[in-house]
């Protein structure tokens, strides 16, 4: 039996949201995919739904940003993979994602090819 990925999303624009959202139900692996308009949404549901991957912005708009986020996540969340996503990834942002704990940082939106490799990787 396939296992079923668990898959978390934080994305504050819509039409991200909704590119996510169509990526993960056209992969060929069983995915439950949660995706998350802000931080303060999915904060307590990303405890309860123990995702596999987490995709997190880097640079997030909020009181705490991305870098802090998953440093306190790595915590609660021991298993999960962090992928630090940005909009427009600058010279140091993967090094700076790495030190951080995130498993890699990526430009967004991610090519379907790729998140389809990504998700590949996870199940193994």
């Amino acid at each position: 039996m396939k296992k079923k990925l668990v898959i978390g999303v934080f994305e504050s624009d819509s039409i991200n949201r909704f590119i996510y959202d169509r990526m993960l139900r056209l992969q060929p692996y069983e995915v439950d995919a949660h995706i998350f308009e802000n931080h303060e949404e999915g904060r307590t549901q990303v405890q309860e739904i123990n995702p596999d991957i987490l995709f997190i912005d880097l640079h997030i708009h909020e009181h705490q940003g991305g870098i802090e986020w998953v440093k306190t996540l790595k915590h609660t969340l021991p298993h999960t993979k962090f992928v630090a996503m940005t909009a427009l990834l600058q010279k140091n942002d993967n090094a700076l994602a790495i030190d951080a704990g995130f498993e890699k940082c990526i430009q967004k939106p991610l090519p379907l090819h790729e998140l389809e490799q990504l998700l590949k990787e996870s199940m193994n």
